[in-house]
């Protein structure tokens, strides 16, 4: 299991947490072609820090209305050769890196490995064509190791002036602007404050104590994939609350019924253990929770489109 080869590995997924616990759900873990526990570990953590982003989402941190403001998050100005001329503070503070350390560098050795495919691709399309501006998603490599993938805008400048060969690439995100958090927040306190209000009168309403009996039961379910699941009647005595509470609360905070989440969680551990382990479809069945391999794999059919056995055809092709 040790080599130096996996202590990379381990000090990328030692990065990636820490970055989450500063809360920066942006980077993740570059995935590599091993089929073993730290690979399944990595697919994890990624899937993990993808759900959380959602999940920000989700509780309406973003408004789909005229509340967007285009944020630009990294500058490059690149000379002829596609080397960096210029960039911005806050380049610097997203790679991670200090002073003048990118100033003169390749603008490819930024980013991964098939990103670098697509720059060189685009670099000809550049020089054989008239293309002069594109959108595109790239990969960077952060101080850290880790991957930082982000939507860019590339434009290169063909007419006769001071800029004339010179490439500009700007990373950009969508966030509020400033009147719509403020917004947002009243509406939050104001919200909290009736929902305080409606509580006292109405024991139905969740409570903050019920979120979390909820979460709990949650996090049991997501440890015990295996077992039959108890009756709702008894989950509900079991984390201290009632039955009516337990199906609205997961309604509520997951979208699903009980035995939805249940579903979707076992499928998507049996997931990661078919695309990273030689275990039988049978023995997978079992360690999830499902009665039957035959069972197991029209679920699955059912959820991703294709069976487990072609996904692991597949895997083994590559």
């Amino acid at each position: 299991m040790y080599s130096p080869k996996n202590k990379n590995r381990l000090d990328k997924i030692y990065m990636q947490l820490l970055e989450l616990s500063k809360g920066n759900f942006s980077s993740c873990i570059e995935r590599t072609e091993q089929k073993d526990e730290l690979e399944a570990l990595t697919a994890l953590i990624n899937m993990t820090t993808e759900e959380i982003r959602d999940s920000f989402l989700h509780q309406g941190y973003v408004n789909f209305h005229d509340s967007y403001a285009f944020s630009i998050q990294m500058f490059f100005m690149l000379d002829e050769v596609y080397r960096i001329m210029e960039i911005n503070q806050s380049s610097e503070n997203f790679l991670g890196f200090e002073g003048d350390y990118l100033l003169d560098k390749p603008f490819k050795s930024l980013l991964s490995q098939e990103s670098q495919n697509e720059w060189v691709a685009l670099e000809k399309e550049i020089t054989a064509s008239s293309t002069q501006e594109k959108s595109l998603q790239l990969f960077f490599i952060t101080h850290q190791d880790l991957l930082l993938p982000a939507f860019c805008r590339v434009i290169h400048f063909t007419n006769d002036s001071s800029l004339k060969g010179k490439t500009v690439v700007t990373t950009f995100d969508m966030v509020q602007t400033r009147r719509t958090l403020e917004e947002g927040k009243q509406k939050r306190i104001q919200n909290r404050l009736l929902l305080s209000e409606k509580a006292k009168r109405n024991k139905s309403v969740l409570q903050l104590s019920d979120i979390d009996k909820i979460r709990a039961a949650g996090e049991y379910i997501k440890t015990h994939l295996e077992e039959e699941l108890p009756s709702l009647k008894d989950m509900a005595l079991t984390f201290g609350t009632n039955e009516f509470k337990l199906k609205k609360g997961f309604k509520e905070l997951y979208g699903k019924t009980v035995f939805q989440f249940l579903k979707e969680e076992r499928l998507r551990k049996a997931h990661i253990i078919v695309d990273h382990s030689d275990k039988s479809f049978k023995e997978i069945a079992k360690m999830v929770g499902f009665k039957s391999a035959t069972h197991f794999s029209r679920e699955f059919k059912n959820r991703y489109g294709y069976r487990p056995r072609e996904l692991r055809s597949a895997k083994k092709n590559l």
